[in-house]
C-alpha cells in the first residue's frame, strides 16, 4: 500500500476540523491529516506556529482565511511543501478599517457576527452547512475570531509574490461563491505557475462543507495524479 500523503489542513475563519472532517474520513488512506487552527495574533505567527508542528515536508489545504496562512506558510518555506490546495481566498489586500471594525464586531456581538456569517460562507440551501458553521464558531469564540480578523487586517497583497510559488496546485472554489467570486479563483491559479482550476457545482464559499463528496473526489484525482509521497 502506498505511504499515506501529509496534508495540513488550515480551517476557514471562525472554523475547526469539522469543516474537513468529510473529506478527510473520505480521503481515507490516502492521506494523513492534521489540522491546524490559525489563531494568533498575526499572520507571521500563524505562519511559524503551523511550521513548527507540520511534517518535514506536506501538502498544504486552506480555506478562505485558511488558504491566506497557507499562501503564506508556502512563500515562506516552499521547500517543504509538496503540494498547495486553496479554497475560496483572495489574496489581495483588506479595507483595513472595514476589517478591524469586523473584528470588534465578532468580539463585542459575537452572535449577530455569526449569524452574518453563516448567510455569506454557505449557499442560503445548505441548511446543514450552515448549523455546522455555527457549531464550530461558537466553539472557538469572539476572541479567536476577533483575533484571525484582526491578523487579517494587516496582512498585505501577495499578489505580486504569487509567481515565487512553483509546487503543484490546486484552486478549488465554489461555483456560486458569494463572497469571494469564481473571477478571483481564475485569476488566483493564472498566477500560480501551473495551478489547476476547479469549480465545485452547487456550492458556495465552502465546498468542503457544502459539497464534501465533490470536493474529496476533485482532492483525490488531483492528489493522486500530482503529488507522489516521500
Amino acid at each position: 500500500m502506498p505511504k499515506p500523503v501529509p496534508l495540513v489542513f488550515i480551517p476557514a475563519l471562525l472554523c475547526d476540523e469539522a469543516m474537513f472532517h468529510e473529506v478527510i474520513a473520505d480521503l481515507g488512506a490516502l492521506v494523513s491529516a492534521q489540522v491546524s487552527i490559525a489563531a494568533s495574533p498575526t499572520v507571521a505567527a500563524s505562519v511559524a506556529h503551523i511550521l513548527a508542528r507540520a511534517p518535514d515536508r506536506f501538502v498544504l489545504a486552506g480555506a478562505s482565511y485558511g488558504g491566506i496562512i497557507a499562501m503564506e506558510i508556502a512563500l515562506a518555506a516552499p521547500e517543504r511543501i509538496v503540494g498547495l490546495w486553496v479554497t475560496g481566498s483572495d489574496p489581495g489586500a483588506p479595507d483595513r478599517e472595514a476589517s478591524l471594525g469586523f473584528a470588534g464586531m465578532i468580539e463585542a456581538q459575537t452572535e449577530a457576527a455569526i449569524d452574518h456569517l453563516a448567510g455569506l460562507v454557505v449557499h442560503s440551501r445548505s441548511t446543514a452547512g450552515a448549523a455546522t458553521f455555527r457549531a464550530m464558531a461558537a466553539r472557538l469564540g469572539g476572541r479567536t475570531g476577533g483575533a484571525q480578523m484582526r491578523a487579517l487586517a494587516e496582512r498585505r497583497s501577495a499578489w505580486e509574490r504569487l509567481g515565487e510559488l512553483t509546487m503543484p496546485t490546486l484552486v478549488l472554489w465554489g461555483a456560486e461563491d458569494a463572497l469571494v467570486p469564481v473571477a478571483v479563483g481564475r485569476k488566483l491559479a493564472d498566477a500560480l505557475v501551473g495551478a489547476r482550476f476547479t469549480e465545485v457545482a452547487g456550492s458556495g464559499h465552502l465546498p468542503t462543507l457544502e459539497q464534501p463528496g465533490q470536493a474529496a473526489t476533485i482532492v483525490r484525482e488531483w492528489l493522486s495524479r500530482t503529488i507522489v509521497p516521500d
